[in-house]
């Protein structure tokens, strides 16, 4: 992508930088914000659920404990009861029982223990047949609490308006090993003590008591009376105590979204505070198998907290044990980990919201961020483009054609505008200067040329005369031959003739003395050319060194010199052309002076010759019959002459063609000097002292 304006690139560059640094910040500020969020957020899920499992496992054990008080006490009672009635069978040091006790009293003390105790719903004790006393005895129904085989086994229990009443337990059910839908005998509160001569607790049941059926587990204790099972004595409580508490305990914690359980030693679901749960069913109906196995699994005495990620919930299985003996229960605990980590959720949500307006922030203020630093490059670029745009403007000023060499740069500070500045002033200054010594170069080759042009007008001029004078002495040098040739026939006109061959002779060397004086005058002349065509090869010389100077100058500027490297090479190919020009003119000149100073001998012999000529006319009357010796003489020496003569002419003829030839190449040496002083005066240039002059006044 090209730009026309400096200012333009340097502003969407620096906007462009400014806006992905911000957009990096923000983005970075937004990833490094989520790191620390994701960070925190694992860090207070990890806090939170260390929390919650110790929060988990006080409820458990808080729970836990009040079940055991309640189980405890009421496993007291029933051994309390076991041992008033173990007291009736042990015999005194008299051989008589410790504590003698009758049945009503037994019966009596029983209800005393209902009375006292309102947590407990029924209380009784169930003796052996025959084994307190004599059972037949009170077959007859007339003492409540017995068997109709007279068996004693009182039970006491609250009515629905809390009425205490009796009855008789049903031996038929309390020998029963028929297991009921919970897995448990149905006599195993009787069962369980006979087997064992332990204390135990049944699993809670549904029982029938009066007219009423309540959930109750049985704590029943041995009667042992001389290390013999004689009967069972027990309490039930009833559990919905625990399924109360269990409900409120729950509807706490976390508003009650999760559920609790309480499971018996057996597998009797005891409590659960889900909705449409059946109490006293077993676990294994009630839950999954992943429960089921949870379940076992804490069965074996150790509590078990999962965090199910997968499934999204916390469970706590938290075991606990009343008295001695196998008798593990389980409590567990079972929350949604959303409800958990509601509050952090609420908490991170608050964090987003926060990130968010945030992020805003961060980006209305990076923008504005933004703004400034366009501005800020806006103003830098222009800064930056003012110089360049006026350096551009004198360049264009120069290269338009106007070429005005007089205007620079203002180079104010110290940056690199200011030394652009300064370059292209020190620029401009040596192109003024060169295109100045181009200019006198001009001037000096254009006055050359006018006095070369000069010079060989003249030249041509004096050629001609030259030319014409030989013909005439080529006429004259005919007219002599002629006369030698009557002379010789006719040797008697020879004294008539001598005045006038004396006259002619004379005439031949008056001609002769001036052809004599011309070409000493073409020899200065063309002395006087070769003077001037050394200075028209030295011009030429310079400048070729003024254009080559010239040439170095522009190749230097590079792409702004380029015009300038055209002139100087076209002056360089005139100078070279003018300094070949000379050079052919030279060798002509010299050549031609040559054949000028051969023809000056010729005709000083010539001279020489018709001054013998005089003589010999003068003599002629003396000596007449020396008239044909030299004639034939004269025959001879004047074809020489008239040889030499004909070069004379010749050369003559040449000269005045190289003249004409030389006055061309003069006048095209005008021409193109004038053509390069037009180029030169196409630039408005500072001379030198004005250039110093404005120096001195800046300094």
């Amino acid at each position: 992508m090209k730009f026309k304006s400096l200012r333009t690139f340097v502003t969407l560059l620096a906007g462009i930088s400014t806006i992905l640094a911000v957009l990096a910040l923000s983005a970075y500020f937004v990833m490094a914000n989520t790191r620390s969020q994701e960070a925190t957020q694992v860090g207070a899920q990890n806090i939170l659920l260390d929390e919650t499992e110790g929060r988990l496992h006080a409820i458990a054990s808080s729970q836990a404990e009040s079940i055991q008080v309640q189980f405890t006490q009421a496993r007291e009672m029933a051994k309390g009861l076991a041992a008033v009635n173990s007291v009736q069978g042990d015999v005194a040091y008299n051989g008589g029982p410790a504590l003698d006790f009758n049945r009503q009293e037994i019966i009596g003390a029983i209800r005393k223990y209902l009375e006292v105790n309102q947590d407990v719903s029924v209380a009784y004790a169930a003796w052996e047949p025959n084994a307190f006393d004599q059972d037949d005895v009170y077959s007859d129904g007339s003492v409540p609490g017995h068997s109709p085989k007279g068996r004693f086994m009182p039970l006491w229990y609250r009515g629905e308006n809390g009425d205490l009443d009796i009855m008789a337990q049903e031996a038929a059910i309390m020998e029963s090993e028929a297991i009921q839908p919970n897995g448990v005998r149905e006599g195993e509160y009787y069962l369980c003590p006979r087997e064992t001569l332990r204390p135990c607790i049944t699993d809670p049941d549904v029982y029938q008591v009066g007219e009423e059926e309540v959930m109750l587990t049985s704590f029943v204790a041995p009667i042992i009376v001389d290390s013999e099972f004689r009967g069972i004595a027990g309490v039930d409580l009833t559990v919905d105590f625990i399924q109360s508490m269990l409900l409120e305990e729950n509807s706490e914690l976390y508003e009650g979204s999760g559920d609790m359980a309480l499971v018996a030693p057996r597998g009797g679901l005891v409590a659960h505070t889900q909705e449409g749960a059946t109490l006293g069913e077993p676990f294994s109906e009630a839950f999954d198998a992943t429960l089921q196995q949870r379940i076992q699994q804490a069965q074996g005495g150790q509590p078990t907290y999962i965090h199910d990620a997968e499934q999204g919930v916390i469970e706590l299985y938290w075991p606990f044990t009343i008295g001695e003996g196998d008798n593990t229960w389980v409590l567990m605990i079972r929350q949604p980990e959303d409800a958990v980590l509601a509050g952090m959720h609420g908490l991170q949500r608050q964090t987003e919201e926060q990130l968010d307006r945030d992020i805003l922030g961060m980006t209305l203020i990076g923008l504005f961020i933004a703004g400034l630093g366009l501005l800020a490059a806006w103003l830098v670029g222009e800064s930056i483009a003012r110089p360049l745009r006026r350096l551009a403007e004198r360049m264009h000023d120069i290269a338009a054609g106007n070429g005005d060499l007089t205007r620079r740069l203002p180079a104010n500070g110290r940056d690199e505008s200011a030394r652009l500045a300064i370059q292209f002033n020190a620029f401009v200054d040596k192109i003024n200067d060169v295109l100045l010594d181009v200019r006198d170069s001009s001037d000096s080759v254009r006055a050359a040329a006018s006095e070369i042009a000069v010079g060989s007008q003249d030249l041509s001029a004096r050629t001609e005369v030259a030319a014409s004078h030989l013909q005439e002495t080529s006429a004259s040098m005919e007219q002599l031959t002629h006369s030698v040739e009557h002379t010789a026939v006719a040797s008697r006109q020879a004294k008539e003739l001598s005045h006038s061959a004396s006259q002619v002779a004379s005439q031949g060397g008056n001609v002769v003395s001036q052809a004599v004086r011309t070409m000493n005058d073409i020899d200065s002349a063309s002395q006087r050319i070769a003077e001037i065509v050394s200075v028209m090869d030295s011009i030429a010389f310079q400048t070729n060194l003024l254009a080559l100077n010239a040439s170095v100058e522009a190749a230097s500027a590079g792409e702004h010199g380029r015009g300038f490297a055209v002139v100087a090479d076209e002056v360089r190919q005139l100078a070279g052309r003018s300094a070949a020009a000379a050079r052919q003119i030279k060798e002509l000149i010299e050549d031609a002076t040559a054949k000028t100073q051969a023809g000056s001998e010729l005709v000083r012999a010539a001279g020489a010759s018709m001054n013998d000529i005089v003589a010999s006319v003068s003599r002629v009357s003396d000596v007449l019959g020396e008239i044909s010796a030299a004639t034939s003489e004269q025959s001879q020496g004047i074809g020489q002459v008239n040889q030499a003569v004909a070069g004379l002419d010749q050369m003559t003829q040449q000269n005045a063609a190289l003249v004409e030839e030389s006055a061309t190449a003069a006048d095209r040496l005008d021409n193109q000097s004038l053509r390069l002083a037009e180029t030169v005066g196409s630039f408005v240039l500072l001379e030198r002292q004005q250039r110093l002059a404005t120096l001195d006044s800046v300094q």
